[in-house]
């Protein structure tokens, strides 16, 4: 009978979601022989070859493919369990970071969830723009990680789905014989390339009017009429108003949510990865029971 070791399926994901050795050794606390031989042993035990080997770039076959469906639901099972059972020992600290433009609502139900079932863990929070956040997890800075990415994407879990849309003031008007003016995060933002890589791609002429670097100014930028922005359908305040269809502007395509853990993180920080998709697939559903107002 086949018995899968976690430890096996922790290396496996770590590969699949940093493409490097060296890299998922470094998240999963391991050497490089190490977490080699850790997939070696996994091959030998499924009777499978996993990873193809293509000069410096890893690849799963189909059969690893496979099996990174089945090693995450094992390890988020494993997670939950071991967060449920080991309640009354659970403490030390857990480093989580998010996008700005996350969902501050789902977000905040989470966390308090979180903290009245473990009131003895101590959360380091973090709050950046999508590349930091990123870069801070990938740095081995986080153990847990909600990022914003396109579709398509196989990084951990799928959160959920949003849409991006041109936002302005109740106040703003459009002159056409003017660039349009742009309020976006700062240069190292996703969302401000493909902002302005979609109005150059469909000719508009535009200008920066505000630079930002985290909502509350964008917000500000946007509210005081300075000019046009991008935003996550999900977290327009009431103040600002949709202008895409109005003002002719190339459609922006959506993006997902997705939850990514750190393989060697403790058992607080898998019981808050835990907390965070439940509470966001409670709130999925909520929302999809509601009645749509047109």
């Amino acid at each position: 009978m086949m018995i899968l070791d976690t430890t096996q399926l922790r290396s496996l994901v770590a590969i699949a979601e940093t493409g490097s050795f060296t890299r998922a050794a470094s998240r999963v606390n391991l050497t490089q022989p190490a977490i080699s031989l850790q997939i070696k042993r996994l091959e030998e035990q499924v009777g499978r070859k996993l990873i193809e080997r293509n000069g410096r770039k890893l690849t799963l076959t189909h059969e690893g493919e496979v099996l990174l469906g089945y090693a995450r639901r094992i390890l988020a099972l494993h997670s939950e369990a071991e967060g449920i059972l080991g309640d009354a020992e659970m403490g030390g600290a857990v480093r989580f970071g998010a996008p700005e433009y996350f969902d501050t609502g789902v977000l905040s139900m989470a966390l308090a969830h979180f903290c009245r079932q473990h009131p003895a863990v101590q959360l380091e929070i973090t709050i950046a723009l999508g590349p930091d956040v990123r870069h801070a997890f990938e740095s081995g800075q986080l153990d847990v990680a909600i990022l914003n990415v396109e579709p398509g994407s196989r990084e951990g879990s799928l959160l959920g789905r949003d849409d991006r849309v041109w936002v302005a003031g109740a106040d703003f008007e459009r002159s056409h014989d003017t660039p349009l003016p742009l309020v976006l995060y700062s240069q190292s933002c996703d969302w401000r390339r493909l902002a302005t890589e979609l109005l150059d791609k469909h000719g508009v002429a535009w200008t920066i009017a505000l630079t930002s670097s985290g909502v509350a100014g964008l917000s500000a930028g946007v509210e005081a009429g300075l000019g046009i922005s991008m935003m996550a359908a999900k977290t327009i305040g009431k103040n600002l108003r949709r202008v895409g269809g109005q003002y002719g502007l190339p459609t922006l395509p959506p993006f997902e949510y997705r939850l990514l853990e750190n393989p060697a993180a403790p058992p607080a920080a898998r019981r808050l990865a835990y907390t965070i998709q439940e509470v966001f697939s409670q709130d999925e559903e909520e929302q999809k029971a509601a009645p749509q107002v047109s």
